[in-house]
């Protein structure tokens, strides 16, 4: 478990997308993609995490940053179900979980709240979360895919 400040630290490095590869294809409904970051010191390591899996529903997404592979510091998730808080209140997709030191990833926000973006783009959803991840190098890839 991360305290809230070294969270807090990680949330605000600036990090790149490292890949040999500069095309980035939005995974189909039931397909997943993962992206290797990187702080820009070359410090820390993260994962993102698109994940379009076991799902029906074509407008279904889950993006995720984890730390240290399998410490969740921020996801968002897209035409799924109401979260509820650990304090019983209820927040309705699309919503976002930032970290929160003794809770994990267990709050949820409106997405609103934190990002401005289309949930109904799936592809606009991905760079807007790219951007809030500080990941500075996204101009560097070409995106494909994302539509519903």
């Amino acid at each position: 478990m991360l305290s809230q400040q070294e969270a807090n630290r990680l949330l605000d490095m600036i990090k790149q997308i490292i890949s040999t590869e500069n095309l980035i294809t939005f995974p189909e409904p039931g397909q997943y993609l993962t992206l290797d970051v990187q702080s820009n010191d070359e410090t820390e390591k993260f994962i993102i995490d698109i994940n379009r899996k076991g799902s029906i529903k074509i407008t279904k997404c889950t993006y995720q940053t984890r730390y240290k592979k399998n410490i969740p510091l921020i996801r968002i998730d897209i035409d799924g179900q109401p979260h509820t808080n650990p304090d019983g209140t209820e927040i309705p997709c699309p919503h976002i979980h930032i970290y929160r030191e003794g809770f994990g990833d267990k709050w949820a926000f409106p997405l609103e709240e934190h990002i401005a973006t289309n949930p109904q783009d799936l592809l606009m959803v991905l760079m807007d979360f790219l951007r809030y991840n500080r990941i500075e190098n996204i101009s560097e890839f070409d995106f494909q895919g994302g539509f519903v």
